[in-house]
């Protein structure tokens, strides 16, 4: 990567990527610049939204009729409310990418966390560097 710019975020303690959300109707989360998120390798799908930041997003406005169905580490499931939206890196590029965005349902298993997922990573190719303490898009 020498003679290109390295595209790369901290760890946080943990694994992150900067990252913008926006909804079909424009709202967007942060309004300016970049949040870091985490990414959770354990979680399946694309991003994972705290119930407050989804629904302060207007993102229940957008909902698909039937929520989807997620397997936990111990077996049980959950089903979780999902919604349409973009994600912008703005380090990689202007063009927002599309993704489902998911939400629990049962406030005590909701997150306080937005979470990156694996069907989301799987679109990058990225290096977890971790004596350098970053994660990079290659």
């Amino acid at each position: 990567m020498a003679d290109k710019e390295e595209i790369s975020w901290p760890y946080t303690p943990h694994p992150c990527l900067g990252m913008r959300l926006k909804t079909a109707s424009g709202e967007e989360y942060p309004v300016i610049d970049e949040k870091l998120v985490m990414i959770d390798t354990g979680y399946s799908g694309e991003v994972l939204l705290p119930r407050d930041l989804y629904e302060g997003l207007k993102l229940n406005m957008w909902e698909e009729p039937e929520p989807d169905e997620f397997e936990l580490g111990d077996g049980s499931t959950v089903f979780m409310k999902v919604a349409q939206g973009y994600i912008l890196i703005p380090k990689l590029r202007s063009d927002p990418f599309s993704a489902k965005i998911h939400s629990m349902y049962e406030e005590e298993k909701d997150t306080s966390e937005i979470l990156i997922g694996i069907k989301f990573i799987k679109r990058f190719k990225l290096l977890l560097d971790g004596p350098a303490n970053k994660v990079c898009i290659l």
